[in-house]
């Protein structure tokens, strides 16, 4: 088991670098063609890159194992963005429209665009679109519905976080430099009759020689994460014991008991973070039943089976495999119940809880069971399963309350909600987007 879980870790580091190679070789593969193959043979070429990482990136998160989906993620749009604007500039070309923006005698009809002009500035528009949206990026949204949040990936899932977007940036880098320099070149230096050896260099070889120094840096990063982490002073591997957790998010009516972490365990953390006291550790399971989980609430809490309903609201993993964590309910009959319980705390109410997750005064694990628990349950109220109004009234949205949390009919555990959370009737364009998914889309 140990062995396996560290080689987890090491696919992990090595699918960050192979993201990294796979998106960027296939961004500049057309760029390097482009200055030896006819151009009628460009916009082909880069379609079928754009449907083969397609393909890749939807097979990535079909295995649900340690991936990050967004280099492939910009670098399928980008070059179907940099196919499409080929495909329109060849036929304004073919057309004869381009005589009413230049003069005839000007232009080179056999070499209607130059690939690198277009595919570098597009990688930086696409780069820096996913820098500004960044959590909000459809691929990060994408990995949250089918991985889970960072928190709940432990560890690899917050080194995923901050190596895609230090890739990002690096990306975005690069672009800027290549988008400098072709332009740059192709202003001053440039002559519009055919592709000598200099414009070679410049709009197919310069891009290439850069994508290989960033692969042998962003490799080197790579090791360089790994041997800090995963590897002790001897050079040995540092295994972790697989384990299970159990948290149970306790409710009455639209309040939630919360204690602070001092409370639960004698911590010494200056970080005193308000979490549910109803956790705990045990050894490694794939399944923990409702049963199970009712057993071992009343274990931890002194309670009767008779005192509360139990739900199952969802269950999450760490990227590299090595813990899980399932998340419960618990509807106590009345909220004197906990005071009979081993349980230290206090109820807060909604608003309370708000403002204490704005502060950031809760655990990054309560934080984001709130957030599936708020997302979920705002979407099942609002929308039906295929993303339509329940109520046919503009921006009206139902006020979320708790109060009949386990008999509620919602799976918490399907990524169903979470998606339709992000697509729905109240965004732009929703019918024809849905069009477009199923004939595109089988997820």
């Amino acid at each position: 088991m140990s062995l396996t879980k560290n080689t987890s870790y090491e696919s992990a580091l090595f699918g960050l670098w192979l993201n990294w190679v796979i998106a960027g070789g296939v961004l500049f593969i057309p760029n390097l063609v482009s200055v030896y193959a006819p151009p009628q043979l460009i916009p082909i070429i880069t379609y079928a890159l754009a449907g083969a990482l397609f393909i890749y990136n939807k097979s990535s998160l079909r295995s649900r194992k340690a991936v990050c989906p967004l280099l492939p993620t910009i670098a399928m749009r980008t070059l179907f963005m940099s196919a499409t604007i080929m495909v329109i500039i060849s036929i304004i070309y073919r057309r004869g429209l381009i005589t009413y923006f230049y003069d005839q005698n000007t232009i080179n009809s056999a070499k209607p665009f130059v690939t690198s002009l277009i595919i570098s500035p597009v990688v930086f528009v696409n780069t820096l679109w996913a820098s500004l949206r960044g959590k909000k990026y459809s691929a990060c949204h994408t990995c949250f519905i089918t991985l889970g949040s960072s928190t709940e990936r432990g560890f690899l899932g917050k080194l995923f976080v901050q190596e895609s977007r230090y890739q990002r940036l690096f990306l975005l880098a690069i672009a800027t430099v290549l988008t400098i320099v072709t332009w740059g070149y192709y202003t001053f230096f440039y002559i519009n009759v055919n592709i000598n050896i200099p414009d070679r260099f410049f709009f197919g070889w310069v891009p290439v020689i850069l994508f290989l120094v960033s692969i042998f840096y962003i490799g080197a990063r790579c090791f360089t994460i790994w041997a800090y982490n995963f590897q002790d002073t001897e050079g040995s591997y540092n295994r972790l014991d697989g384990s299970s957790s159990l948290r149970i998010l306790i409710i009455s009516g639209d309040t939630m008991f919360l204690s602070r972490q001092d409370d639960i365990s004698d911590s010494d953390d200056d970080d005193n973070y308000y979490d549910t006291p109803a956790s705990l550790a045990m050894h490694f399971t794939e399944k923990l039943s409702k049963q199970k989980a009712a057993r071992l609430l009343c274990d931890i809490s002194k309670l009767n089976e008779s005192d509360f309903e139990l739900r199952f609201m969802y269950a999450s993993s760490e990227a590299s495999g090595e813990r899980n964590t399932f998340h419960y309910i618990c509807c106590p009959n009345s909220s004197d119940v906990l005071e009979e319980s081993g349980f230290k705390g206090k109820w807060y109410n909604l608003s309370q809880i708000e403002r204490m997750l704005h502060n950031r005064e809760l655990t990054p694990m309560l934080a984001a069971e709130i957030h599936r628990l708020y997302t979920v349950t705002m979407a099942w109220k609002t929308y039906d399963a295929d993303g339509n109004r329940l109520y046919k009234v503009k921006n009206y949205h139902p006020l979320f309350r708790l109060n009949g949390i386990c008999d509620w009919d919602v799976d918490f555990n399907s990524p169903l909600w979470l998606e339709v959370s992000r697509f729905n009737e109240d965004k732009p364009l929703f019918r024809f987007r849905r069009m477009l998914r199923r004939i595109f889309d089988d997820r």
